[in-house]
């Protein structure tokens, strides 16, 4: 019960001094006065023991004066402890700053998540494309007319739930190291400042020894467990090779309609686009406004026959191109193209992926489980409610 009175006050302190707009709260200055403070009262409390002659709160006081020098003691060994990682960090990584090193690593782990995931993207933009090309051309011929559409790479869009499910496992990796990388921003900015300094002066005070002793287990666990934590596992990870999460060959997934890329400057060009989607009388009224007094003769002759005779062949030029595009094409060596460049890559991306979760179970079980040792070997709490749950 006092440990959950104790993290409900906390979280008061902490949401009311960060809603403020004023610096960053700080209460190291405040160990150094409440240690002062307990010290004055268990001094009072022994001069009034021996006044009234009470031998069980001089027993008492006696006791809670030795559990005093225990905590002033254990406060000094473990602030020289966190001070003493930024040496063994500099050691095992030449940086004196292991939070910010172990930022470091979670972003290069990032940095191959987002490479793959870029690479996903391309890749299921590239076989969309080619399985919903599917050109549907309309040759009116008098009082007729032809349509010709055709669809033949659509059976390549089956891939794309490997490439979704490849996107899901990517993303859900990408959270939870993003999670860690905020987990160490948010520990290097409260927990020497804020949880540690306050884990101390509960510490000092009798009547909330346990909870200090639990709360320093987690300060020192935030501050210096976790980002070695990263440090470690990011090491272990060097001991193997690397999954390279990219497509070797990213042209391969083209399906190289040429008969599209034939046409594609005139459906691009903004004026041409433009003039044809004028309809016929907008486009012989455009064609014909210069021609002065013969305008009305241009006009019947641009909309009655130029018009219609260029829509005509553009679509049979259209429609040509297509069935010769098609009947060039070979859906089974596409197929095959596709398949040799995506099989290798998913293969990488899995491993990838699996490689960060194992990495994100080892990085949480050293914190939580060295966070439940030492808060147990302090004489805290051993079980830590809600933080068990997470392993």
């Amino acid at each position: 019960m006092q440990m959950r009175r104790a993290g409900l006050f906390i979280l008061i302190i902490l949401s009311a001094a960060f809603a403020a707009n004023v610096e960053p709260l700080d209460l190291q200055l405040v160990v150094p006065a409440a240690a002062v403070v307990v010290g004055i009262f268990l001094a009072i409390v022994s001069m009034l023991s021996k006044t009234i002659s009470d031998p069980k709160l001089e027993a008492w006081t006696k006791s809670e004066l030795r559990e005093f020098a225990a905590g002033l003691i254990l406060v000094t060994a473990v602030t020289a402890f966190v001070i003493s990682s930024s040496g063994i960090s500099a050691a095992m990584t030449g940086s004196t700053d292991p939070i910010g090193t172990a930022t470091q690593k979670v972003d290069t782990w990032l940095n191959r998540y987002d490479v793959a995931y870029l690479n996903v993207i391309e890749a299921a933009g590239k076989i969309r494309t080619s399985a919903t090309y599917a050109p549907s051309l309309n040759v009116p011929v008098w009082f007729i007319s032809f349509s010709y559409t055709t669809n033949p790479l659509s059976g390549v869009a089956i891939l794309m739930n490997t490439l979704n499910i490849a996107a899901q496992a990517l993303t859900n990796a990408i959270f939870l190291s993003e999670a860690i990388r905020l987990m160490l921003v948010f520990c290097k900015a409260v927990m020497p400042k804020v949880i540690l300094p306050l884990a101390f002066v509960l510490r000092l005070i009798p009547f909330t020894r346990r909870s200090g002793n639990t709360l320093i287990a987690v300060g020192v666990a935030g501050a210096v467990i976790l980002p070695f934590a990263v440090i470690l596992t990011d090491e272990l990870n060097g001991t193997i090779t690397m999954p390279e999460a990219q497509i070797s060959d990213m042209s391969k997934l083209d399906a190289n309609p040429w008969a599209m890329v034939a046409s594609e400057p005139l459906c691009e060009t903004i004026p041409v686009r433009l003039l044809l989607g004028l309809t016929d009388p907008g486009f012989s009224a455009f064609i014909c406004m210069f021609a002065g007094p013969f305008f009305a003769i241009c006009f019947e002759i641009v909309m009655n026959i130029v018009y219609p005779l260029i829509n005509e062949i553009f679509q049979i030029i259209m429609t040509i191109l297509i069935i010769i595009w098609e009947a060039s094409l070979n859906e089974a060596k596409y197929g095959a193209d596709v398949y040799d460049q995506l099989e290798p890559f998913m293969a990488s991306v899995n491993n990838l992926v699996l490689l960060g979760y194992l990495d994100i179970i080892l990085v949480a079980t050293i914190t939580i489980v060295g966070a439940r040792s030492l808060s147990a070997a302090l004489g805290g709490e051993a079980y830590m409610a809600g933080i068990q749950r997470l392993i």
